[in-house]
């Protein structure tokens, strides 16, 4: 079975925002680590497509 993906469009604005607010949620401790560490990943990924950081190969 085939899992459903999202396409999701956003401006670069819209992405620059969802970099900081992620950010934020990446450095409050008051979070739940699970919660914390998807912040942390979609910043990276916002980040790489905002050119502000490198992409990870594995």
């Amino acid at each position: 079975m085939l899992k459903s993906k999202a396409l999701l469009v956003v401006d670069v604005r819209q992405l620059a925002l969802i970099y900081e607010e992620m950010g934020k949620l990446e450095e409050d401790e008051g979070v739940h680590p699970s919660r914390r560490h998807s912040a942390s990943k979609l910043r990276k990924e916002c980040g790489v497509l905002l050119g502000q950081e490198e992409p990870e190969y594995n």
